[in-house]
């Protein structure tokens, strides 16, 4: 697969004084006062008021003094977007710092995660080579106030060549257009739900029309197909469908119509398409029953931050003889992230990192140097850009590694438990999650299930919040898309966690996230007569099992009610 080029702008924002005058004010040879963007896919992206994109050498800056080829990158270009989303919460306006967090740290950030390279050191390293000067010191309020004008500026409207971006960056298309008749029937005989405007060019009313539909289908996107139709360029679908005005509006259901009318009322429009929702989609069951503990709880996923001792580990690693520079690095990262934030933490390389990681358990390493290591890699993941990283690794070769080193029942348990708290960590990545059930399904689900049966109470704990995330963002997926993520692991994690339930008798955290997670695995199940997942439940008896602990657990009863209303069948 062919790949997108990778491209580093770099300016001089000096404009050459800093070249001729640098020597003289602080003794220093400094050849530019550097400021860094990213092209990838005709698309210029850097930091400065946010994170903000142009077309290339369309910014405040000009022409850029230097374009320097990264490579290309051949992961998928909805992933590179998203992962560049999510760096506008670490690089927001307000985070900017001339000499701490700047556009450099962005590029470096953007091209370890396209390409794995870093940009080159005088560009990163310039800050604090100007700061170790007494002189760069003393001016560093006045090089701020001078600059900082120059790198927030906003975005430089780009009117004529908008067209440019626009194109490399898609917006997500609402409303489909039909051309012809035999394109319109295969739409309607297709998708589940379909609306149908049916216009001219030369239709005033439409246009009144026009904001509304593409709002609903906006908003229904996912739940119903919108389509228009200039009957003007498609007579043969005016005929078939007997178009004699416009606008007409055609509503349909599984291939059959289910209204139509006439007019371009925007009220009228919103009305109907609700009612062809309500019919497509009629209210579950769930829906009406009273469940404040179970939907009443944050779905953001639980995590586990705390810091071990990061001093101790390391010269106990290096009493091990485990000694490596990029254990330093990913160290370092950690304690400037905790001490600073995320936007003043750069980056270790993380390619370097996952092979260390992967050399340590492939060769052989003791369990008792390996856990440190991966305890190293679950706060290292708090991060988003580290999940994010992880996420698009080559056939997950790190953390396949890591699963399975930890699901070897002869390790110690304290290697399952790290492990279980960075499966829960890296839930912190959007890029993440979707790639536990698509390529990591299996080896998660095996993990979490045996250790839900754990003699160690802190590792049922940790598979108890690792069932938690994944039910969440399974509950979260069916309702917002109407999709089965966990199909390929629901049933062995169901079976796992109903059994979980009837053996937990100490703690009442575990029991909590098992229970709240059995009921965002069951709530709004499709065809719950039909459902595999509810006559696993009936053969089980798990509304007895729930019923047990209802009685042993006091604290528990409300949340056991609503875990019992579930498992009612209607």
């Amino acid at each position: 697969m062919t790949g997108f080029p990778v491209k580093l702008y770099i300016y001089d924002l000096s404009k050459g004084l800093a070249r001729q005058m640098s020597m003289q004010f602080i003794g220093k040879q400094i050849d530019g006062v550097w400021h860094t963007s990213v092209v990838y896919n005709g698309v210029e992206y850097y930091y400065g008021a946010g994170v903000q994109k142009s077309i290339p050498g369309g910014t405040h800056h000009g022409q850029p003094l230097e374009v320097v080829d990264m490579g290309e990158s051949s992961l998928p270009e909805d992933v590179v977007l998203e992962y560049i989303e999510s760096l506008k919460d670490i690089y927001r306006p307000e985070n900017y710092d001339l000499f701490m967090n700047n556009c450099n740290n962005f590029t470096q950030d953007l091209c370890q995660f396209l390409v794995g390279k870093d940009i080159p050191t005088h560009i990163t390293g310039l800050p604090q080579e100007v700061l170790q000067t007494p002189f760069g010191q003393m001016m560093r309020p006045m090089i701020e106030q001078s600059l900082r004008p120059i790198t927030t500026a906003p975005a430089v409207p780009t009117l004529v060549r908008h067209s440019t971006v626009a194109a490399a960056t898609p917006p997500r298309q609402h409303v489909l257009y039909a051309t012809s008749a035999s394109q319109l029937e295969d739409l309607i005989k297709t998708n589940h739900c379909v609306s149908v405007f049916f216009t001219s060019t030369t239709c005033a009313p439409c246009r009144i029309a026009y904001p509304k539909y593409d709002e609903l289908a906006e908003k229904y996107s996912g739940k119903c197909t919108f389509v228009k139709v200039d009957i003007n360029q498609a007579y043969d679908i005016s005929q078939r469908w007997q178009i004699t005005a416009t606008p007409t509006f055609h509503t349909f259901i599984d291939g059959e119509k289910l209204d139509d009318w006439k007019g371009a009322s925007p009220p009228t429009l919103e009305s109907n398409i609700n009612i062809l929702i309500q019919i497509a989609y009629p209210l579950h069951h769930h829906r009406k029953l009273s469940l404040p503990n179970i939907l009443g709880t944050s779905s953001h996923p639980i995590t586990y931050t705390r810091i071990p001792p990061l001093d101790k580990i390391l010269a106990k690693l290096a009493t091990a003889g485990i000694k490596d520079q990029i254990l330093l690095r990913v160290v370092k990262f950690i304690t400037e992230r905790e001490a600073h934030g995320a936007r003043e933490a750069a980056l270790p390389d993380l390619n370097l990192w996952a092979a260390f990681v992967r050399e340590q358990i492939q060769g052989g390493a003791p369990s008792d140097g390996l856990f440190p290591i991966i305890d190293i890699f679950r706060v290292a993941a708090i991060d988003v850009r580290v999940g994010s990283w992880f996420a698009e690794e080559s056939d997950f070769k790190t953390l396949r590694s890591v699963i399975k080193f930890a699901s070897d029942d002869e390790k110690p348990y304290q290697v399952r438990l790290v492990t279980l708290q960075l499966l829960c960590n890296l839930f912190t990545s959007h890029l993440f999650v979707p790639h536990l059930y698509q390529e990591l399904g299996p080896e998660l689900s095996q993990l979490a299930t045996s250790s839900l049966l754990d003699a160690h109470s802190n590792v049922r704990l940790a598979a108890s919040s690792l069932a938690f995330n994944i039910t969440a963002y399974g509950q979260r997926r069916r309702a917002e898309a109407a999709e089965e993520v966990l199909d390929s692991i629901s049933v062995e994690l169901l079976v796992a966690m109903i059994e979980g339930i009837g053996r937990e008798a100490e703690s009442a955290q575990t029991l909590s996230r098992l229970l709240t997670a059995l009921g965002l695995l069951l709530y709004c199940v499709p065809n719950i007569q039909d459902s595999e997942l509810f006559a696993i439940c009936n053969s089980l008896e798990a509304r007895e099992v729930v019923k047990a602990k209802k009685n042993e657990f006091i604290a528990l009863k409300g949340l056991c009610d609503e875990v019992m209303l579930l498992l009612a069948l209607p």
